[in-house]
């Protein structure tokens, strides 16, 4: 069986960004998607994996600025910063 690549932004046209930490103890998962008025984000961490995601509205230079300070503290991003400024600026 062949296996084809799957597109980072998903059908609905959000896109899932991993903040691995060291051990996995403070991991956080985004799901991002694009409103008029920003960002709409809604996250998982270790404080609320079972009862939910918490869910804000942000300035996409407020995203950046945030995952560009997780990797300067040496966490890793997936996708990269730079795939979610492309992702950011892409048409709809």
């Amino acid at each position: 069986m062949r296996e084809r690549a799957i597109a980072q932004a998903m059908e609905t046209g959000e896109l899932t960004v991993h903040i691995v930490s060291d051990g996995g103890a403070n991991d956080h998962v985004l799901i991002l998607g694009r409103e008029a008025g920003g960002v709409r984000v809604r996250e998982w961490h270790p404080g609320n994996w079972s009862t939910g995601p918490e869910e804000s509205v942000i300035a996409p230079a407020a995203l950046l600025s945030r995952l560009e300070g997780v990797e300067r503290n040496r966490q890793r991003v997936d996708p990269d910063v730079r795939t979610v400024r492309a992702w950011l600026t892409s048409p709809r």
